[in-house]
């Protein structure tokens, strides 16, 4: 049986742990002593790293890592420096992977930034920074365009498909939709779930609960271009898309 949990980081970076018979894998890891801690008190063993993309807050942990845990691989985006080429498997295309006798998807679905991964099995998916519960990625290291071509690949990703985030910003993002977008049912509900749950948020979500929630995936729907139009002259589904995350920057 495999189990997914996640290692709090920073102030709001999520590890997400993917586990499975003693073994797992380990997505974007910030720090290595939280993480090494946690493994060992289990007696599981990492045997892969998966980045999603280069920002420090991802990968600062990967060399002591690597340290304590010599025989495990990377699969990421770009080289890193001072890590032995043994330990990383660079992704320059699609690819296919069996791990855990699961079939492991990754592709490309930059934004976020030129070069970011996502990686699915069965019905989850790990896109790092490029789509969070209620809102997505900023693009100050790479492209609006971009990402709302990457964000329009995953929504043809089944509605049933869990997303895990890499940061916890869904009370954030869902007050400044409703901050600018006012009285939509589905955000206030959304909301109100939240705040019963206080501490016990839920840090993932569906692709069927964000079609709902997230104004980035609802872009079509007159009234939001109409918000949006009144920020910025929008003509195109791009043009709408691209500005709506120039009025969340400036939030």
């Amino acid at each position: 049986m495999i189990l997914i949990k996640n290692i709090k980081i920073f102030n709001d970076n999520l590890v997400w742990i993917i586990y499975k018979n003693k073994k797992c894998i380990i997505i974007d890891p910030g720090l290595a002593k939280p993480i090494i801690q946690k493994l060992e008190k289990k007696r599981i063993i990492p045997i892969y790293i998966f980045i999603t993309h280069m920002h420090f807050d991802h990968i600062h942990g990967i060399s002591k890592l690597i340290n304590h845990y010599p025989n495990i691989k990377i699969f990421t985006p770009k080289k890193i420096k001072n890590i032995h080429k043994k330990h990383q498997k660079i992704i320059k295309k699609s690819k296919k992977i069996f791990i855990f006798n699961k079939l492991f998807y990754i592709f490309f679905t930059p934004g976020h930034t030129t070069h970011d991964l996502s990686y699915y099995f069965d019905q989850y998916l790990f896109c790092g920074d490029i789509l969070f519960s209620g809102g997505c990625g900023n693009t100050k290291d790479g492209c609006s365009k971009n990402l709302y071509k990457s964000l329009k690949k995953i929504q043809k990703f089944p509605k049933k498909t869990v997303f895990f985030n890499s940061h916890e910003y869904t009370i954030n993002n869902l007050n400044f939709f409703q901050k600018i977008y006012k009285k939509d049912q589905f955000i206030q509900d959304y909301l109100n779930f939240l705040q019963k749950k206080s501490k016990n948020i839920i840090n993932y979500s569906s692709l069927e609960n964000e079609k709902k929630i997230n104004l980035f995936f609802r872009i079509n729907e007159k009234k939001i271009k109409q918000m949006i139009n009144y920020w910025y002259c929008s003509e195109t589904k791009i043009e709408y898309f691209c500005n709506l995350r120039k009025i969340k920057d400036q939030y």
